[in-house]
């Protein structure tokens, strides 16, 4: 009778392994993900070199990709049209909420980030704070190959209006 019983038992466990995605936000995927936030706010970007893949494909807010170069110049651009620049948690505590899930299937791994994005437009002295969700697909060789953005980018986009009507 006990042999049974840990018969059963054995396969309740068996049974009950999580058969879903597995999700993690201290893992070392999304620990480089807030250390690259912590160099995009220092206007620094060695980091994209060691995290992206040399042909990844960025998406912002359309399915027209950009490549890391394209990528790297407008997140430095920011630093031209912005003061004060930072990342804050949506909960408004802290930086960014990034979380990585493993997916069982074809999906692969993706590290998802949430925050709020602030700055003051040097320009037009308007402060502006953006919320955005940033979703990372890693390869199998460790690097992000694909960036989607998802922000409202008018405040960037009447910014850089006011730089280029200000320099003619």
């Amino acid at each position: 009778m006990k042999n049974l019983i840990l018969i059963f038992i054995a396969v309740l466990l068996v049974g009950c392994e999580s058969q879903g995605p597995q999700v993690t936000n201290d893992d070392e995927k999304s620990q480089a993900i807030l250390s690259a936030y912590d160099g995009y706010l220092a206007n620094e970007y060695g980091w994209a070199d060691e995290l992206y893949s040399d042909d990844i494909t960025v998406y912002i807010n359309s399915v027209e990709a950009i490549d890391k170069e394209a990528n790297v110049a407008g997140l430095a651009s920011h630093h031209d049209l912005f003061s004060d620049i930072s990342i804050s948690s949506p909960g408004g505590e802290g930086g960014a909420y990034v979380q990585t899930t493993s997916y069982k299937n074809d999906s692969g791994v993706w590290s998802h980030a949430w925050f709020i994005w602030g700055g003051t437009g040097k320009v037009t002295g308007t402060t502006v704070q953006i919320p955005c969700h940033v979703a990372y697909q890693w390869n199998d060789e460790g690097s992000i190959s694909q960036t989607w953005l998802f922000s409202d980018q008018s405040s960037l986009i009447a910014e850089v209006n006011a730089a280029q009507a200000s320099s003619e």
